[in-house]
C-alpha cells in the first residue's frame, strides 16, 4: 500500500522518481535548467547504499542529469538558484550554499578558491567497504553552517557540495512562516489520500534534530541545528484553521522531528563534534519542555479549538528532572490516549550502536508516566517505537521480547531495520562493522530480519487455502 497515493494504491509513481522525472524533463524541455531536491535527492547526493539492489550506487547527479541539487528544506536558497539559472550566469559553475553540482573530473581545481575536504572517491568506496564507512562518518558531522566544501571524485564527474550558510539556514524558517498551505489534497485526486488525514491540521514547530541517531538520515537532510518558529506565529497558524471547511476543532500534532526540542538552542552555536545528544544531553544545550508546554496551552486557549495533541515522537531519555511539571501538564491535556516514545531498543550495547539513550532507564520512565496517569485519573498507554535486526544486535533482540512482556507495552510500532541512504547505520549494515570499525554481525536474510518482529507480534503462518 502507498499511503501517499489516492486510495492508498501502490504503483502510481516510478521507483527512483528523481532519476526518471529528470530524464523525462530533459527530453521534453531540452536546454531548460533542471533543479532537483527533496529528501530522495538530498540523501543520495554522494555515493550511497541501495537496499533494493544491495550495492553502492553513484551520486544521484550521475543518473539524474540535473543542473544542480539542493539539499535540506531549501526555502532560503531557492531564490538565488532561480536568479542564477535565469541568466547567462547559469552557464558556469557557481557557489550557492546548500547545493551540489557536478563538474568535469578535477576541473574545480581551476576555480575553487578554498581548500575543500576530499571524500573517499566513488570507485574507492565501491572497491573498499571501509572507505565507504569512513566517508559516511565524515558526512555524519558535515551538515552544519559554515562547514567545509565537500568533494567526491568520480571519473565521470566530481560532485561538489557547498555547506549551508548560517544566515540562510536561520532564515528558512522565516520564509516558511509566510507560506500559505491549502491543507487539502489536489483537486485532481478523486479518492482520499490516507497520509493526509493525520497531518492535515498538524503544525510544524521547528526543524532539525540534535539527536545523532545512527539509523536516522534526518541530520544529513535538515541538519542538527534547531530552528524554532516564533510562538505568536504558531498561535496565528492554529487560529487560521478555524476558517478551513474541513477543520473539526482538533489539532493532532504540534511538533517536529522530536517534539521536545522546540525552543532548544546551543549556547556555543555548535561544534565540530556535532554529537549533542548521543551520550546524554550536552551541557552547552539550552533545553527543556517548558516552552513546548506553554505553546500548547496558548493554542488550546483559542476559542473554537477543542483539543491540541502532540503526535510526534518524544525523546523520553532527554527529559530532565526540572521538566516533569511541564510534562505532567502535557500528559493531562495534550495526549490523546497514547504517547509515542522511541526507546528503539533496551540493550545498552545496541543503543550504543544506535547512539541513542544508552544510559536512559525506560522502565523508570514508564513507571513515572503511569504514576502521573494515576494521579490524573487518566487511562493512557505508552506506544514505543522499536527496531529489530539492527546491525550488531544479534541475540540482543530477545531482550525486546522480554521487556515488552515485562512492561506490558503496546507493541505495534515495530520495524525491522531498513537501511536509509546516507545514514551511518546503513553503512554499518553494508560493511559489517560498527563506527569504530569493529566487526559486527548483521542480519541480512529476510527470514532472520523478520524473526524477532514475528515473535513480538505473534505472527503465525496462515494455512494454505485448498485448491
Amino acid at each position: 500500500n502507498d499511503r501517499l497515493s489516492p486510495g492508498g494504491k501502490s504503483g502510481l509513481r516510478p521507483k527512483r522518481a528523481v532519476q526518471v522525472y529528470t530524464q523525462m524533463l530533459r527530453r521534453l524541455f531540452p536546454g531548460t535548467p533542471v533543479v532537483i531536491g527533496g529528501i530522495e535527492a538530498s540523501l543520495r547526493r554522494f555515493v550511497h547504499y541501495d537496499f533494493w539492489e544491495d550495492k553502492l550506487r553513484d551520486p544521484v547527479l550521475m543518473n539524474a542529469p540535473a543542473d544542480i541539487l539542493v539539499y535540506g528544506m531549501a526555502e532560503s536558497v531557492l531564490p538565488e538558484i532561480v536568479r542564477n539559472y535565469s541568466g547567462e550566469a547559469g552557464k558556469k559553475p557557481v557557489r550557492i550554499a546548500q547545493t551540489c553540482i557536478r563538474v568535469k573530473h578535477n576541473s574545480w581545481k581551476e576555480w575553487l578558491n578554498e581548500e575543500p575536504l576530499i571524500l573517499p572517491p566513488v570507485d574507492e568506496c565501491k572497491k573498499n567497504p571501509d572507505s565507504f564507512l569512513k566517508m559516511t562518518l565524515i558526512l555524519d558531522k558535515s551538515v552544519r553552517p559554515e562547514g567545509r566544501v565537500l568533494i567526491q571524485q568520480h571519473i565521470k564527474g566530481d560532485i561538489i557540495c557547498f555547506p549551508p550558510d548560517n544566515s540562510t539556514y536561520k532564515q528558512e524558517i522565516k520564509i516558511f512562516d509566510q507560506l500559505r498551505f491549502n491543507r487539502s489534497a489536489h483537486p485532481l485526486y478523486k479518492e482520499k489520500i490516507p497520509a493526509l488525514e493525520p497531518v492535515q491540521f498538524s503544525i510544524q514547530s521547528h526543524r532539525g534534530c540534535v539527536g545523532a541517531c545512527s539509523f536516522c538520515a534526518l541530520a544529513l537532510h535538515q541538519g542538527r541545528f534547531i530552528r524554532s518558529r516564533e510562538e505568536k506565529i504558531l498561535v496565528k497558524e492554529a487560529r487560521s484553521f478555524l476558517q478551513h471547511p474541513d477543520f473539526k476543532g482538533v489539532i493532532p500534532d504540534v511538533g517536529g522531528p522530536a517534539v521536545n526540542m522546540y525552543g532548544w538552542e546551543c549556547r556555543i552555536n555548535g561544534c565540530h563534534e556535532n554529537l549533542c545528544a548521543a551520550n546524554g544531553l550536552c551541557k552547552s544545550m539550552s533545553a527543556g519542555l517548558t516552552r513546548m508546554a506553554e505553546l500548547l496551552e496558548k493554542i488550546a486557549a483559542i476559542k473554537g479549538i477543542k483539543h491540541v495533541f502532540i503526535g510526534s515522537g518524544l525523546r523520553y531519555d532527554l527529559i530532565k528532572d526540572q521538566d516533569w511539571p511541564a510534562f505532567k501538564k502535557i500528559i493531562e491535556k495534550h495526549i490523546s490516549g497514547q504517547l509515542k516514545v522511541a526507546p528503539e531498543h533496551f540493550d545498552k550495547n545496541v543503543l550504543m550502536l544506535m547512539r541513542k539513550g544508552a544510559s536512559a532507564d525506560f522502565a523508570a520512565f514508564a513507571a513515572k508516566f503511569y504514576q502521573i496517569c494515576r494521579e490524573l485519573n487518566k487511562r493512557m498507554f505508552l506506544v514505543p517505537y522499536l527496531i529489530t535486526a539492527f546491525p550488531g544486535s544479534d541475540s540482543s533482540d530477545n531482550l525486546l521480547i522480554k521487556k515488552v512482556k515485562e512492561l506490558k507495552l503496546v507493541h505495534e510500532q515495530i520495524q525491522e531495520f531498513t537501511p536509509t541512504p546516507g545514514s551511518l547505520a546503513s553503512a554499518m549494515y553494508y560493511v559489517g562493522k560498527d563506527y569504530n570499525f569493529n566487526e559486527i554481525r548483521v542480519k541480512k536474510s529476510r527470514k532472520s530480519r523478520l524473526e524477532t518482529r514475528k515473535k513480538l507480534q505473534n505472527k503465525k503462518k496462515r494455512p494454505n487455502k485448498k485448491k
